[in-house]
């Protein structure tokens, strides 16, 4: 099944676009559900009828991947590295409402409990399916290289640089991977919502190393890498006043609606990177728009 997001020229910007993946429409849009869509094609090619995976309180990953297994009939067990809360928002509420089973524990055991619901399944007879937290595998990295070609089917338009918000690493790792192979004077900017540079730019590195063996593309793909932590707000789910600003002047100014969590952060690194840019009038840029809308309305 071929879906193809929107690529939309901002109100009163010049030269800038958006490619909006905020309106995916599987699992609940975004990033998370473009991935999901490749990911749970695995899981049905390998006759597994079972899916473990992990999150935040607030992922969209677990959201993505509860619907989409919801919408296969596949059993489903998120493992959510927090403590347990009552009051019920955002994705968090979603889960609750699809039914699927919903286990806490510390950071420290995510792999350990997770672990414990694969034999879980197992032992009921089911054939479970274990996908890392974020997506962050293969099948994510190709969702995300397909997009690329998704977007070269879509303008011929050259673009000079795209900005994305990065988080585990295989969403930037393909586009990276698709740029490169489709548009190769593009510069393609991650911007962190939680990890710091090293750790960041090892994850993608490890995603497009995989990538590019398995279709043995030119190693020259690992290069260029680009993983900004410098806007991350201080760490996941953290939130300045400068970024509150933002989303509400964004809001106002184009009608874009941005999240605290992953989105902000990237449009806030996109403005100041291309402030301390030497840019001519038809340099032509790209604001990779991964969604998050839940995460905005969590928030109280």
């Amino acid at each position: 099944m071929s879906i193809a997001t929107p690529l939309q020229r901002v109100f009163d910007r010049h030269n800038l676009y958006i490619k909006r993946d905020d309106l995916y429409p599987i699992s609940g849009g975004g990033n998370k559900g473009r991935k999901s869509h490749y990911i749970l094609e695995n899981c049905v090619e390998k006759k597994c009828n079972a899916v473990v995976t992990c999150g935040g309180i607030q992922s969209n990953h677990t959201r993505a991947t509860a619907i989409r297994c919801r919408e296969l009939g596949i059993a489903c067990t998120i493992v959510i590295h927090s403590d347990e809360v009552q009051e019920s928002q955002g994705n968090l509420k979603l889960l609750k409402m699809l039914n699927v089973r919903v286990v806490y524990c510390e950071m420290t055991n995510v792999a350990r409990t997770m672990d414990f619901e694969m034999e879980r399944f197992s032992s009921l007879g089911f054939s479970p399916f274990y996908i890392w937290g974020g997506g962050h595998c293969y099948e994510g990295t190709l969702a995300y290289f397909d997009a690329v070609k998704e977007l070269k089917q879509q303008t011929n338009m050259k673009f000079d640089a795209v900005f994305v918000a990065s988080g585990t690493g295989a969403t930037q790792a393909g586009l990276h991977c698709g740029f490169k192979h489709y548009f190769p004077d593009t510069q393609v900017f991650g911007i962190s919502v939680a990890r710091e540079k090293h750790r960041g730019e090892e994850e993608i590195k490890k995603s497009v190393r995989e990538f590019i063996d398995v279709n043995k593309f030119n190693s020259d793909y690992i290069n260029d890498i680009n993983f900004d932590d410098s806007f991350n707000c201080g760490g996941y789910e953290n939130v300045t006043n400068e970024l509150e600003e933002l989303i509400n002047k964004v809001a106002t100014q184009t009608g874009i609606i941005l999240d605290p969590t992953y989105t902000g952060k990237a449009w806030l690194g996109m403005e100041k990177t291309l402030k301390t840019q030497q840019l001519n009038k038809n340099t032509n840029i790209l604001f990779w728009h991964t969604g998050g809308l839940l995460n905005l309305m969590a928030r109280k």
